[in-house]
C-alpha cells in the first residue's frame, strides 16, 4: 500500500470539532504490521489536522513511553524544558513561521522567548489530548463486534514550574501515559527500539530539513512491511510525497538538479545520526549518481537516475553500552573481543570475495556492539560506505590499506 495515503480498509482520519475531537479508527486485526500501518498514517492525520509541531511532540512522547519494557499502564511525567533540548530548540535564537501563519508584511521568522516556547508546548499536548482512537473489535465467530473509544494519549495534567523570586516560567511538566488501545502492540521489542531510533529525527526543522526527516518518518514505518528495502528511486520519492516535484523536474532541469541534491543532503544528514538511516546504491548504477560525483551528468540524466535502484536501511538499535559479558569465577580471563574465537571455531572468511568479506566484518561488528557509524568514524569512512561494503555492494574495489584497517580495528586476523 501506499503509505503517504490513507486507507479506508485501515485507519481514517475525522476530524470533528463540534465534539472538540479529533478520531482515528484502527481496524480490527492487530500485530506489528497494522501497528507500523497505524503509526505512519496516523502521522498524516495528526499532521494535517494540527500540523507538524504537534506531531513532533507525539513522536517524542511515543519514544520516551516506548523506551520501557513496562509501558502502557503507569504514568509518565516530562519536562516541556527537556523536550526543547531533545528537539533542539533551546539554543535557537529565531523561530521560523510559516506562510500560512504570517501577516502580509510580516518577517518569515522571529525571536521567541523560552516562556512563549514553554507555552506553545503545553498547547500542542493539549491538542493530542483531543485525538481519540476507536478499535473495531470482532466477538462470536464475527457476528458481533464492539468499537472501543480511548485517547490516543491520557495527557492527565500541566504543571506549571516557576521561580518563586523572578516570578517566572521556568519549566512545565506534563503527566500522561498511552491511551488503552495501546495494550494490543504492548511488550513488543520493536517498540523498544522505536524509542532510541528516533530520538535523533526530533531535533530536524521540518521547513529546513523536510527531505531527511520524510525519510526517517517513511523508512521508521514502512520497513517494518517492506523488510528487503528495495526501492527504485522514482518509488521512494512518490512514497515520501515529492509526486509533484517529480513531475515539474522531469520539465525543468533546475528543479531536478535541486530535488537530487535534497535527496543526497538529507541521506547525509541521517547517515550521520548516531543510529544512522543508509541508502546503499546498487553496484550498477552509474559513478556520476553518486552524492558529491564530480562526474558530469549525462543528457536526460534524471529519468535515468528516478529508474536507478538502492536499498534503504534502518538503524541498528544498539544499546549506548552494551553489557560486557562477566567473566566465570573459576575461571577468571581478561575481557576478550567475541570475534577473536570465531577464529579458531571455523575457518577463515574468504577476504576476495566482497559479500563474504563484508558478512564477516558485520558479524564482527555486531560481536564487539559497535554501531555502524561508531566503527566508520574510527576508520575515517562514513556510515555509509561501511553498510555498502558489508553488504557487499561497495563501488569500488576495497584498498588493501582500508581493508587491513578495518581487521585491525575488529581485532581479527587475517
Amino acid at each position: 500500500m501506499d503509505f503517504w495515503e490513507i486507507s479506508e480498509t485501515s485507519l481514517n482520519g475525522r476530524k470533528d470539532f463540534s465534539k472538540g475531537r479529533v478520531e482515528l479508527q484502527i481496524r480490527d486485526r492487530f500485530d506489528l504490521t497494522d501497528f507500523a500501518e497505524i503509526a505512519y498514517q496516523a502521522k498524516e492525520i495528526i499532521a494535517q489536522n494540527f500540523g507538524e509541531e504537534t506531531l513532533k511532540l507525539h513522536y517524542a512522547l511515543a519514544m520516551i513511553a516506548f523506551r520501557k519494557p513496562e509501558v502502557g499502564r503507569e504514568q509518565i511525567t516530562v519536562s516541556a524544558s527537556k523536550l526543547l533540548a531533545d528537539f533542539g530548540e533551546n539554543n535557537k535564537k529565531k523561530h521560523y513561521i510559516p506562510k500560512a501563519e504570517r501577516d502580509a508584511n510580516s518577517q518569515p521568522a522571529r525571536y521567541l522567548s523560552k516562556e512563549e516556547k514553554l507555552r506553545a508546548l503545553a498547547y500542542h499536548g493539549y491538542l493530542l489530548k483531543r485525538l481519540e482512537v476507536s478499535v473495531k473489535a470482532w466477538r462470536i465467530r464475527n457476528k458481533i463486534f464492539t468499537i472501543e473509544h480511548s485517547n490516543l494519549w491520557e495527557i492527565f495534567q500541566t504543571t506549571e514550574v516557576f521561580h518563586q523570586e523572578k516570578n517566572t516560567l521556568i519549566d512545565i511538566e506534563i503527566t500522561y501515559r498511552p491511551g488503552k488501545w495501546f495494550d494490543k502492540f504492548a511488550g513488543h521489542e520493536y517498540l523498544r527500539e522505536f524509542g532510541y531510533i528516533t530520538s535523533e529525527a526530533l531535533k530536524l526543522d521540518y521547513y529546513q530539513e523536510k527531505m531527511a526527516l520524510r525519510l526517517a518518518y517513511f523508512a521508521l514505518f514502512a520497513l517494518q512491511q517492506h523488510k528487503s528495502g528495495r526501492y527504485q528511486i522514482e518509488t521512494l520519492l512518490t512514497r515520501i510525497g515529492y509526486k509533484n516535484d517529480i513531475e515539474t523536474a522531469k520539465r525543468n532541469g533546475v528543479t531536478a538538479s535541486n530535488l537530487k541534491r535534497s535527496f543526497d543532503r538529507g541521506l547525509k544528514t541521517l547517515g550521520n545520526f548516531e543510529y544512522p538511516y543508509l541508502f546503499d546504491y546498487e553496484s550498477d548504477v552509474p559513478d556520476w549518481a553518486y552524492p558529491n560525483s564530480q562526474v558530469k551528468k549525462p543528457n536526460h540524466w534524471f529519468e535515468t537516475w528516478l529508474q536507478l535502484n538502492g536499498t534503504l536501511r534502518q538503524p541498528e538499535a544498539l544499546p549506548k553500552h552494551p553489557p560486557q559479558p562477566e567473566p566465570k569465577p573459576e575461571q577468571p580471563q581478561p575481557p576478550k573481543r567475541p570475534a577473536r574465537k570465531r577464529k579458531s571455531a571455523q575457518p577463515a572468511a574468504n577476504l576476495t570475495e566482497p559479500i563474504a568479506f563484508g558478512q564477516w566484518v558485520r558479524e564482527a561488528r555486531k560481536a564487539l556492539g559497535e554501531s555502524l557509524r561508531t566503527m566508520a568514524k574510527e576508520l575515517g569512512i562514513s556510515a555509509s560506505q561501511l553498510s555498502q561494503i558489508e553488504n557487499g555492494c561497495y563501488p569500488h574495489t576495497i584498498k588493501p590499506s582500508l581493508k587491513t584497517k578495518i581487521i585491525r580495528h575488529l581485532g581479527l586476523n587475517e
